[in-house]
């Protein structure tokens, strides 16, 4: 559990900031929702509230643009509870939700993400994770990876090198 988290409450939106590390998505069946995990979040007083958090990969994080391993990223949030693991051995956990004012704090150049093509960003993010991926048996399918390749065509107008991490 995070208590630190805890502490904070659900009452009011904090100020955090977090390191990126790597998008991902987590599936529901046949469908891919997009994620993007943050390790060592702080609050604006510099202090610690948990070693890592998956968010939805929403509209503000894409509106970053690609983010490199080592980004800092800063952004509000409330604290809120879900209930995690199997059915039977259910325990209450703590994230933050609904985050809002997302800003990239570390200045560097980066690329357009699909912002309305999830397929798209789906195909970005198994690209991004190509190797992991197949090494640990996770989808990897080129249905999504062509549908970032399209999307990235109709960007530039032109064929192009895909998306590789930095």
């Amino acid at each position: 559990m995070r208590q630190m988290l805890v502490k904070l409450g659900s009452g009011e939106r904090h100020v955090f900031r977090g390191t990126f590390v790597r998008p991902g998505f987590k599936s529901y069946g046949q469908h891919y929702a997009p994620t993007l995990l943050l390790r060592d979040i702080y609050t604006a007083a510099d202090q610690l509230v948990t070693d890592h958090l998956w968010f939805n990969y929403t509209l503000g994080f894409l509106r970053l643009g690609t983010l490199s391993a080592g980004d800092e990223v800063q952004f509000a949030a409330r604290v809120a509870s879900y209930r995690k693991g199997y059915v039977t051995q259910r325990t209450v956990d703590y994230k933050l939700a609904r985050p809002t004012q997302i800003q990239c704090l570390t200045a560097a150049p980066r690329k357009a993400l699909p912002l309305d093509n999830r397929h798209a960003l789906i195909g970005y993010i198994m690209l991004v994770n190509q190797a992991f991926y197949q090494a640990n048996g996770r989808p990897f399918e080129a249905y999504y990876v062509t549908a970032f390749r399209q999307w990235q065509t109709q960007q530039t107008g032109t064929k192009r090198e895909t998306l590789r991490p930095d």
